[in-house]
């Protein structure tokens, strides 16, 4: 399992090894006419039987191809939150200045077979909410994206939202897309082996008050 803390919570980046950059086809399917019981099942354990390499044939044409399957999207929950307080005064619930939350990620990638290169990108929607105030604010916050296989951690980048209340709004909603990614995926690895997880960049103690915090959210 991954850990939030350290190089997915916080703390400082590992080296990376991904350079940083800034779908599916359809087949048509024939119908055939209707077939006696024993003639269907042969042809359909011939069909199986002649469909089982298409996968591995798909992979050997060697072009670049949109794909459905990418690199998976997903956030990490402990980070899926933050919570910022009015400057000099303790983390309570009276003292909150605003909370933003990611909720919502997906992806997309291009792969090329003969080069092994995916080219994948995120899509992240963040909302922010406040107190209701007649003032527009405008404010900064960290977040990460980092790529990974299970426990081993190939990048992690670093990015910042800006989000904006407008005079009277107490709530915001925000879309954007990190940098491009490059991976290089090799040893037989497929993309969808892969997964680009991503979350707030946060202090241990902003984790903890999540926690308490979840009392009070509905």
């Amino acid at each position: 399992m991954l850990s939030i803390t350290g190089p997915l919570g916080y703390g400082p980046p590992p080296k990376s090894t991904v350079r940083e950059k800034s779908g599916r086809q359809r087949v048509k399917v024939k119908r055939h006419p209707l077939w006696a019981p024993k003639e269907r099942a042969a042809l359909m354990n011939f069909r199986l039987f002649s469909l089982a390499p298409l996968g591995a044939l798909l992979l050997l044409l060697g072009c670049t191809q949109k794909i459905s399957i990418c690199p998976v999207p997903a956030i990490l929950a402990d980070t899926q939150s933050v919570t910022i307080f009015r400057p000099g005064t303790a983390p309570d619930l009276a003292n909150e200045l605003f909370t933003v939350s990611l909720i919502n990620a997906t992806g997309d990638c291009t792969y090329n077979t003969r080069s092994n290169l995916v080219h994948a990108t995120l899509d992240l929607t963040f909302r922010a909410t406040r107190a209701p105030t007649s003032e527009a604010a405008t404010y900064a916050v960290p977040y990460f994206v980092v790529v990974h296989e299970n426990d081993k951690i190939f990048a992690k980048h670093l990015y910042t939202l800006k989000l904006t209340f407008a005079p009277g709004a107490a709530v915001t909603t925000i879309t954007q897309s990190p940098d491009e990614l490059e991976l290089n995926i090799s040893n037989g690895k497929l993309p969808w082996n892969y997964q680009e997880m991503t979350g707030f960049q946060m202090t241990a103690a902003q984790i903890e008050y999540n926690k308490t915090r979840g009392r009070y959210v509905p």
